[in-house]
C-alpha cells in the first residue's frame, strides 16, 4: 500500500514538472529576445532532453551560461584550497583569468603545430575507402567537455581550412524553425569503426565552433577515451565528396606517431 502511494507521489510531482516544462517553452516563445537566466535550470535540462524547442544560437546562449557556472564554481573551488596556507595578496599573484589566457596558447600551439607524418595504419584504411583530399586537422586534446555524453559532442575550432565552400555553405542552412542543419559527416574511431554524425556550427556570443554530434555518444561508449587524451585528426573525402574523419590515438604529447599496441611493435621488429 505504502509503495502505491509513493508511486502516485512520483507521477504527481513528474505530471508537475512536465506541465513547467512545457510552461516555459510556451514563455519561450513568446519571449523576444530569448533569455534563459530566469529559469536556467530547466533551459539546461530541456536543451539537453528536447532539443528540438531551441535553435541552434539559443543553445549556444545556454551553453556558453553553463560554461560561465562551471568557471565560477571552479574559481570557489580553488579559493577555498587556497585558503589554508596562502594569503588573499598571495592569490592575486596568479589570478583565474591569466590560467585561461594559457590553455587557450596551448590550443592555438596544438592547432598551429605541423602536420604528422601520415601513418601506414590510417593511410592504408583511406585507400580502402577510395578516400582523396587528405588532411590533418588539428591534435586534439579531449577535455572534459568532449567526455560529457550529457553534452554529446565533440568540438573542432572553426579557425582550421579544412572545409571547402560548398561544405561551409551547408554549414549555414537552416529548417523551417530556423535550426541550423548540419553536414552529414562519416567519423572513425581508433578502431575504424564507422560513425553516421552531423557537423554543426554553434555561434557563441564571442566566437563560433564547429561540432560532431549525433552518435557522439555512442563513439565514447565503444571508446576509453580519457581526459587530456590527446587524438590526431586527419580528414578526407571518398568518390562521392562524403566527408570523412578518422581518430588517430597512436599518438605522444607532440602529436607524432606512437606505436601503442603490441601487434604494432611487432611488425616493427619484424621489418627490422
Amino acid at each position: 500500500m505504502e509503495g502505491v502511494v509513493i508511486e502516485k507521489q512520483r507521477m504527481t510531482e513528474i505530471k508537475a514538472m512536465l506541465q513547467n516544462m512545457e510552461a516555459t517553452v510556451e514563455e519561450k516563445r513568446n519571449t523576444t529576445p530569448f533569455n534563459p537566466l530566469p529559469h536556467f535550470t530547466l533551459h539546461n535540462v530541456l536543451s539537453q532532453v528536447a532539443s528540438q524547442f531551441y535553435t541552434e544560437k539559443e543553445l549556444g546562449q545556454i551553453e556558453e551560461i553553463n560554461q560561465s557556472y562551471c568557471q565560477m564554481n571552479n574559481k570557489k573551488r580553488g579559493h577555498s584550497s587556497d585558503e589554508g596556507g596562502t594569503s588573499r595578496g598571495e592569490r592575486r599573484v596568479k589570478p583565474k583569468r591569466a590560467k585561461k589566457r594559457e590553455f587557450r596558447k596551448k590550443d592555438k600551439e596544438i592547432v598551429s603545430s605541423p602536420p604528422p607524418k601520415l601513418p601506414i595504419l590510417v593511410e592504408n584504411k583511406i585507400k580502402e575507402l577510395n578516400g582523396r583530399n587528405i588532411k590533418y586537422v588539428m591534435h586534439k586534446e579531449l577535455f572534459l567537455s568532449d567526455l560529457d555524453k550529457e553534452k554529446g559532442r565533440l568540438s573542432l575550432p572553426v579557425e582550421l581550412d579544412y572545409l571547402n565552400e560548398i561544405e561551409k555553405a551547408a554549414l549555414e542552412k537552416r529548417n523551417e524553425k530556423g535550426k541550423l542543419v548540419g553536414l552529414e559527416v562519416i567519423v572513425l574511431d581508433p578502431c575504424f569503426r564507422k560513425f553516421s554524425m552531423s557537423l554543426r556550427k554553434w555561434d557563441m556570443r564571442k566566437d563560433s565552433v564547429y561540432n560532431l554530434v549525433q552518435d557522439w555518444k555512442l563513439v565514447l561508449s565503444k571508446n576509453k577515451f580519457k581526459k587530456n587524451q590527446k587524438l590526431n585528426i586527419w580528414l578526407f573525402r571518398d568518390i562521392n565528396d562524403k566527408l570523412h574523419f578518422i581518430l588517430d590515438d597512436r599518438v605522444n604529447s607532440e602529436g607524432s606517431e606512437e606505436l601503442n599496441n603490441s601487434d604494432d611493435k611487432k611488425s616493427k621488429l619484424r621489418r627490422k
